[in-house]
């Protein structure tokens, strides 16, 4: 059974991979810049989770208020700021022809 916390947990992960995408597709797009924005979108996501998780193992006061915390933060925070991440990472790692 998958709790509501593994739920935002995917959620930050999906939502940070769909902003980078969407970054590397704003950047150009092609396959190598896809690629490279997928995996820095699972990057991004992965420690995303891994902090809220950690930060998440403390009271039940605290973990109310990261339980709001998570849910905005895959609404428009995480999206957006990955995609500015990875439109600037791309265009200065693969700079267009």
């Amino acid at each position: 059974m998958v709790s509501l916390w593994d739920m935002l947990s995917l959620l930050l992960v999906a939502s940070t991979v769909g902003g980078t995408l969407g970054g590397a597709m704003s950047a150009g797009g092609g396959l190598s810049r896809l690629g490279l924005g997928l995996l820095l979108g699972l990057g991004m996501g992965v420690l995303l989770a891994v902090g809220f998780r950690r930060l998440g193992s403390g009271s039940p006061r605290r973990l109310r208020w990261l339980y709001v915390a998570a849910a905005l933060w895959v609404i428009v925070p995480g999206p957006l700021l990955s995609h500015w991440m990875a439109h600037g990472l791309l265009s200065v790692v693969l700079p267009s022809p």
